[in-house]
């Protein structure tokens, strides 16, 4: 614990704020949930004054630089027996505290070195990364030590992520790895973690999962108890299993719940009953600062429609609990392992009895939520018309929450949006933290703002570094964060998708693109992207007439007597159908008419191609990818399961892959080489605190071949061979 409060302490400096969303990991003992519930309203009403006071002191920002930063989420697995082994396995290994802790050694010691005279180190740079907790005692999240700045920053994003994938490589033991995947295969399967715990402890009651796989930090345990006591339940997570997607369909509100996991393995679909199998997913999101509160409100909405589509283009887990599931992300699995909602709640019908219910807990706890607090987005934020005629999703709220906020000078679409994430409970609180400042403190504003876990976040400043200048290092204004895209095996493709959604974010604001459409639809497009294959055979609504300009058509867009919203597949709306123009090609008219580096643009014509081959189809997705994989494996005994062999050949090549030692063209095509990570002992043999060269974090490397077909297939001994542990 000691140790994890020193991570903690050490990660809130710098420009880490501009993408945490991690909530307040505050240092004390929390609230039991009987002894929280006194003070639920509490935390719900000043929170709406907290957010008032950031509003007002914030809401007049202008003329802020375009910032942004990605986030990719991590997960460290131990492998058991060697490539020969017909026992050969995979587990979760329990050391994200102590590998935080060295990665945050590291990063001191960068720090240090860049506080060095720059004349005694001329030509070598000293690169930040930044690490964080995540809920898994096995994860932990990197971001860049400060924000990317420009259309121009897509140009470092890839080498940085390289960056940090080999100094978390080097904080690992022998045996250790830690690809970019969503989730382990075994993960809640007998024997899982390393070391050895038995499941059904006092914080989740799970079938599957030890208490302590979660993250040491009070914070973790306590959302999961409070979130199985709320409900009065374990939570239930239920996929569909490979080919048997009919079953689950069937199933109505009085689904089995097994007593054993025998009775689980039972039945027809895959089953779950802890948190950790939806927040032990790893995912990609990428948070961008606006110039000013009403262009971040705008980003907001134009951003909603493209939610689904970048899960289905992004998909990646096809597995669950040692299953293989007919679906293929993870988007359903973490909302149902965080659902929250009281049985009464999770009903359509409202109570009624007027007086039911539990006057501490929101709505009485028997108010009808249609949704769990991790799902997509229920409305459009923004100041124009559109935003109203477009949110035809009824809000759950309390009206006196949008009173006290347009009493308070927020306007009413805003209002409601607000008034909506409060209409959820806090689930942890802090003793200490109750009584605060409203004027300067934000804890119980970020308390419900961090839990209401959606596709898209839009993030107003921390109060004190919005106050600053816009020109000072440490001013940060009105962000939005992009939430819904599941982690890729290569940096490549993770840079590909993240700088896709910031040049995209430049494209339509430049080009005042409007991409509304009724919320309803955007909401159908979720349920579809979660379906097998979505990235490929299904359809999805999209608008068609998407310029603002009613008198030209400069962009080419379609024409204003077409049908107003249409069903189009992936590849349609990327690269355009009919009068449509698609919205790569308009990306590409916005590099051409940008004033932007020819090396950024040859880089951003890369990644666009790549992105369009996925959607056509000519380069399958991670969870496509995978679930061949497994299928195809010599220990697949065609009855769903993930055999431990193929589990740990499967992580050992996703390793590999995103590492530079094995070729993939299925799932990065015949053009694309990953190079391999080169550490401080490649590029140096001198002294072991010499500074590696990074010239490669200045410019975009050629892709050159990364290896011979027999470096391909390299042996796993040697890819797994410890490394020391260096300062890049």
């Amino acid at each position: 614990t000691h140790s994890f409060a020193r991570v903690v302490r050490a990660s809130s400096k710098g420009s880490r704020a501009l993408f945490a969303d991690m909530g307040f990991l505050h240092e004390s003992e929390p609230l039991s949930w009987d002894q929280a519930l006194d003070s639920l309203r509490l935390v719900r009403e000043h929170g709406i004054e907290q957010f008032l006071a950031v509003f007002h002191r914030c809401q007049h920002i202008e003329g802020d630089s375009f910032k942004w930063g990605d986030e990719v989420e991590h997960g460290i697995f131990s492998l058991v027996g060697g490539a020969d082994d017909v026992y050969r396995s995979v587990r979760v290994a329990l050391r994200s505290p102590e590998v935080l802790a060295e990665l945050r050694a590291v990063e001191g010691r960068v720090e240090e070195l860049a506080k060095a005279s720059h004349a005694e180190r001329s030509g070598f740079t000293c690169t930040p990364c930044t690490w964080m907790p995540e809920y898994g005692r096995w994860m932990l999240e990197s971001t860049p030590g400060h924000p990317f700045e420009g259309v121009e920053g897509t140009a470092q994003l890839e080498a940085n992520m390289k960056l940090r994938r080999a100094r978390l490589a080097a904080a690992l033991q022998p045996g250790e790895i830690a690809p970019t995947v969503t989730s382990m295969p075994l993960f809640g399967v007998p024997g899982f973690c390393e070391p050895h715990r038995e499941p059904n402890g006092p914080v989740t009651e799970s079938l599957f999962v030890p208490d302590e796989v979660i993250f040491p930090h009070p914070r973790f345990p306590t959302l999961t108890k409070n979130i199985r006591l709320r409900r009065s339940s374990r939570v239930e997570i239920r996929r569909p299993r490979f080919e048997a997607a009919e079953a689950l369909s069937k199933l109505g509100k009085d689904a089995p719940i097994p007593a054993s996991q025998a009775e689980a393995d039972a039945l027809d679909h895959v089953y779950a009953d802890a948190m950790a199998f939806g927040m032990g997913n790893c995912c990609l999101q990428v948070t961008m600062q606006a110039s000013s509160l009403s262009e971040s409100r705008y980003l907001y909405d134009q951003l909603a429609p493209l939610t689904p589509i970048m899960l289905a283009l992004t998909a990646a887990t096809p597995f669950m609990r040692g299953w293989i599931c007919d679906d293929d992300t993870r988007w359903g699995q973490l909302a149902q392992s965080v659902d929250d909602r009281t049985p009464a709640e999770r009903s359509s019908v409202a109570s009624s009895s007027t007086g039911g219910g539990d006057e501490r807990l929101a709505g009485r706890g028997v108010r009808p939520l249609p949704k769990s607090r991790y799902d997509s987005i229920d409305c459009y934020i923004g100041e124009g018309p559109e935003a109203a005629e477009n949110n035809d999703v009824p809000l759950v709220l309390d009206e006196e929450h949008v009173g006290r906020l347009v009493e308070g000078g927020v306007d009413e679409a805003l209002a409601r949006h607000i008034a909506h994430l409060f209409a959820r409970d806090p689930l942890v609180l802090f003793g200490d933290r109750l009584h605060l400042d409203d004027e300067h403190d934000i804890d119980h504003w970020e308390n419900l703002q961090s839990t209401n876990w959606q596709t898209l976040r839009w993030k107003p400043p921390p109060p004190h570094k919005g106050a600053l200048s816009s020109s000072d290092e440490g001013h940060i204004g009105w962000r939005v964060e992009f939430r819904s895209m599941e982690v890729q095996i290569t940096d490549f493709e993770n840079a590909a998708f993240s700088s896709f959604i910031v040049l995209l974010s430049r494209t339509i604001l430049a080009s005042k693109l409007n991409l509304y459409m009724p919320m309803s639809k955007v909401e159908q497009n979720m349920q579809t992207a979660q379906c097998r294959e979505a990235c490929t055979k299904e359809v999805f609504w999209f608008r068609t007439n998407i310029s603002t300009d009613k008198g030209a058509d400069a962009m080419g867009c379609a024409t204003s007597d077409m049908e107003p919203f249409t069903l189009m597949t992936i590849s349609e709306i990327l690269m355009g159908k009919g009068a449509f123009p698609g919205l790569i090609p308009l990306c590409h008219r916005h590099l051409e008419a940008g004033d932007y580096h020819p090396s950024t643009r040859d880089l951003l014509r890369e990644y666009l191609a790549f992105i369009a081959k996925r959607a056509e189809g000519k380069v399958l997705t991670t969870a496509a990818w995978m679930r061949n994989f497994v299928l195809s494996h010599e220990t697949y005994q065609n009855d769903g399961r993930v055999p431990p062999a193929a589990a740990h050949d499967l992580m050992v090549a996703a390793s590999q892959i995103g590492d530079g030692l094995r070729a993939c063209p299925e799932l990065l095509g015949e053009g694309v080489k990953i190079s391999p990570c080169k550490t401080a002992t490649e590029e140096v043999e001198a002294e072991p605190t010499f500074v590696m060269p990074e010239p490669w974090l200045l410019r975009p490397r050629a892709r050159t071949s990364s290896c011979s077909s027999e470096a391909a297939e390299v042996s796993k001994t040697e890819a797994l061979k410890p490394k020391r542990l260096v300062v890049a």
